[in-house]
């Protein structure tokens, strides 16, 4: 049998039914000078972010830097293609017609970005096959919710007692 997948450093996980109590010990271990906190959900949760204190995400930046591009780059290349490439005048129409030109220029825009967005999200999360895979814990992806709180040299048992006082159904270190 494989072995479990093990955070890249020491961790004291907290198990928890509920998702509301899983952001309050959030809150709580942040407020308590705890870093580096993580959280395992099967679903996305409400501030969770916030009280993970997590940055805001680049992605979007991403994905509105390529439409654009994209969107320039298929305007630039029917522009080119009816006005200088081959100009033809169609019923006295301009060479260069914003309106008629804009379903393609949204469609390369749309490619664009979801390509691009694709790709970053495969850089971000370090996507790559894993035939043995094996979770930290199975329930995480079904029914059950998971603060992790990384340790130091100081030890574990400060986060074991800070996790067992915030109501956590199960309280288990990983060493790396």
């Amino acid at each position: 049998m494989p072995k479990a997948k093990t955070p890249p450093q020491p961790v004291v996980v907290g198990v928890y039914l509920d998702p509301h109590a899983l952001v309050h010990a959030a809150e709580s271990a942040r407020d308590r000078g705890f870093r580096g906190l993580d959280a395992i959900v099967p679903y996305p949760i409400h501030g969770i972010s916030e009280a993970l204190n997590y940055k805001p995400s680049w992605m979007p930046r991403i994905t509105k830097g390529f439409f654009f591009a994209g969107a320039a780059a298929g305007f630039t290349f029917e522009a080119w293609s009816m006005a200088v490439a081959w100009p033809i005048n169609i019923a006295g129409k301009p060479f260069v017609s914003v309106p008629a030109y804009m379903p393609v220029t949204f469609e390369c825009g749309i490619l664009c970005a979801g390509i691009a967005t694709f790709a970053a999200v495969l850089m971000a999360a370090r996507l790559r096959p894993r035939p043995n895979f094996v979770p930290i814990d199975p329930r995480f992806t079904n029914d059950r919710f998971a603060l992790l709180i990384p340790y130091g040299e100081d030890g574990p048992a400060a986060a074991q007692a800070f996790l067992a006082g915030t109501g956590a159904l199960e309280v288990y270190e990983i060493a790396s």
